[in-house]
């Protein structure tokens, strides 16, 4: 665990591939939008079907990075590495943002198609907005913890995220548990289509419609029809490299900001120290 947890060997890492990362990001995301925008309207949503492009990824790193957050937490608690607790810092920004972003466009769709910006009797919503209120929960406690003590903030912000990773799981299952207004995880709901019709190519044989009837009801199951799927894909797939390539630039920076927090403390205690030998 150390081995790999160890900030000097983390930083040659992410000096070699954030730049890939970033580039691959932008370029499948920006490809992926720019082809779905292209796809013709919706049977059923028409053009609201152009919102998802944003509102799904976004919904789905917003869990992703928190779940990420609590499981880093949960090794930080156990091992007493830093590295896992500054993967913490760096993350809960990205994650509020995405989270903030994944609200706003919900809202923005939820108008047209469900007749209503917010309803508090949804709990697929309310829980999102929980959520947030999480991320920024955690930012503040390490923050104003920090000036006292950054270690004992950083640990008891690692507390605080593995006893409240329960809404992540509560938003993953809550539309397969109950009736709301929210639909089903699409991102869910878009892999698994995209494996019926992995198995629909590599099954059938030139010429057998057979694939194409089972991946059109797979759709019509799913709520999303077929030709959405790979530009969804792709631009799920872009977005979350290009976090992953934020997400690294701020681990460095945090990194940074505690060497120089450290040599800080030494030249202080240096300073002192001649103070008190030479007595000026």
């Amino acid at each position: 665990m150390h081995k790999f947890a160890n900030p000097t060997r983390f930083m040659r890492w992410a000096d070699a591939t954030q730049p890939v990362l970033l580039a691959l990001g932008v370029l499948l995301a920006l490809g992926g939008m720019g082809w779905g925008l292209q796809v013709p309207p919706d049977d059923e949503m028409f053009e609201l079907i152009k919102p998802l492009f944003v509102h799904v990824p976004s919904a789905g790193l917003s869990l992703i990075i928190y779940g990420s957050m609590s499981l880093a937490a949960f090794v930080a608690l156990v091992w007493r590495h830093p590295l896992p607790e500054i993967y913490c810092l760096a993350a809960a920004p990205v994650g509020a943002i995405v989270t903030i972003v994944a609200l706003v466009t919900g809202a923005l769709w939820g108008k047209p198609t469900l007749n209503t910006y917010w309803d508090w009797r949804d709990p697929r919503m309310v829980l999102e907005l929980l959520l947030l209120f999480q991320y920024l929960t955690y930012i503040v406690l390490v923050r104003v913890l920090s000036q006292r003590d950054p270690a004992l903030a950083r640990r008891v912000g690692s507390i605080f995220l593995v006893a409240s990773v329960v809404t992540v799981l509560l938003s993953k299952f809550v539309t397969e548990w109950f009736l709301v207004l929210h639909q089903a995880s699409s991102g869910a709901n878009v892999v698994q289509l995209t494996g019926r019709v992995i198995l629909n190519l590599l099954g059938r044989g030139e010429g057998d419609e057979s694939g194409d009837a089972a991946a059109a009801a797979a759709a019509e199951d799913d709520g999303i029809a077929g030709v959405y799927v790979p530009p969804l894909l792709i631009t799920m797939l872009g977005t979350y490299l290009f976090y992953m390539a934020v997400g690294i630039w701020l681990m460095r920076y945090e990194l940074i900001r505690m060497r120089l927090r450290s040599l800080r403390r030494k030249q202080a205690a240096a300073h002192t120290f001649i103070e008190e030998a030479t007595g000026t």
